[in-house]
């Protein structure tokens, strides 16, 4: 009887051993299989700006979450004795700050929005884009416009692009800007910039209208 039970046991043991021993053989075959038909998945690529082209890239990338409406904003207006006026705009990705735009309209000829860009607190790319209007004839009237592109890296200007044109009153004003190629100049100081962006900041947890800027 002894021995019928220890040939029961020897059996059952046997057995647990040859499915477990498969188990292991079909589950290290299957993981090999996976992982040689599965992709490699690249390291998270780095947002870190060490060249123009990062430049480039974190800006259209600020751009388009702003233009589909993915980034918070807050805003104040200002009117400086009705000669200067404007509104001085912030705008958030998770939190952080990564746009300054500020529209201004002065003695009524004069108009003008700059943009300062930022990522982890420090300016990267400015765009201005100033406008000067006058009259043609008594009908007609026309802009001359002025922008200007200022690629940033560790706090200095790399790179500074300057294009300037003029739209009569009846022509159109999208088409023309992009007509033309931007030409490269050659870099001024950044401090002017970096004034204006300085008190810019400062405001940005300003909530009421202001005077005077």
């Amino acid at each position: 009887m002894k021995s019928f039970f220890f040939l029961i046991v020897f059996i059952t043991v046997s057995s647990c051993r040859e499915n477990s021993k498969r188990f292991e053989e079909t589950y290290s075959s299957e993981k090999t299989n996976k992982e040689i038909n599965s992709p490699e998945i690249p390291p998270k690529a780095s947002r870190e700006l060490i060249s123009i082209e990062d430049i480039k890239n974190e800006h259209s990338y600020i751009s388009s979450v702003i233009a589909s409406g993915g980034m918070d904003s807050t805003s104040f207006n200002y009117n400086c004795r009705d000669e200067k006026k404007g509104t001085v705009s912030y705008f958030y990705d998770k939190g952080q700050l990564r746009k300054i735009e500020h529209t201004s309209n002065e003695y009524s000829h004069f108009s003008a929005t700059d943009e300062y860009y930022l990522k982890d607190g420090t300016l990267f790319f400015v765009f201005r884009n100033h406008l000067v209007w006058s009259f043609v004839t008594q009908d007609q009237t026309k802009d001359n416009i002025t922008e200007k592109r200022i690629y940033i890296l560790n706090n200095k200007p790399v790179m500074c692009l300057k294009k300037e044109f003029t739209i009569l009153s009846d022509e159109k004003k999208d088409s023309e800007s992009n007509r033309l190629p931007n030409e490269e100049v050659e870099c001024s100081s950044l401090e002017p910039i970096s004034e204006d962006f300085k008190l810019l900041f400062e405001l940005r947890n300003q909530k009421e209208d202001l005077d005077c800027l």
